[in-house]
């Protein structure tokens, strides 16, 4: 049986890992969908999942006007983050919030879930 050397082990970049990772966290597709899209081993996408989730959160970020700021002068920021994580779950925090401390709730609320 032929071995293959290290230098021939498959590589990615971490911008890779991690736009992988964001497409197999957006609700409505599974790791699996992902894995068959480019090719690679369910397994793999879920040790990425678990790599950058110790580094910190990645969500997909969708901005969205509001009608209400609509009104709003340019030089203000709307009163109030919205932020809907893949699992279900709604965090609304005040725009000059501090985001370690969001980043922390969030990290909390999915080691609960």
């Amino acid at each position: 049986m032929a071995s293959r050397s290290r230098s021939s082990r498959r590589r990615w970049s971490d911008t890779f890992e991690k736009r992988v990772v964001a497409e197999a966290s957006r609700p409505g597709l599974t790791v699996a969908q992902i894995a068959h899209r480019y090719d690679l081993d369910a397994g793999r996408i879920s040790n990425w999942k678990k790599k950058f989730s110790s580094v910190g959160i990645l969500v997909p970020v969708e901005v969205t006007p509001d009608d209400d700021n609509m009104s709003m002068s340019a030089d203000r920021s709307p009163s109030c983050i919205e932020i809907d994580l893949p699992w279900g779950t709604r965090v609304r925090c005040h725009a000059n919030a501090n985001t370690e401390l969001v980043a922390d709730i969030i990290a909390a609320i999915r080691s609960k879930r």
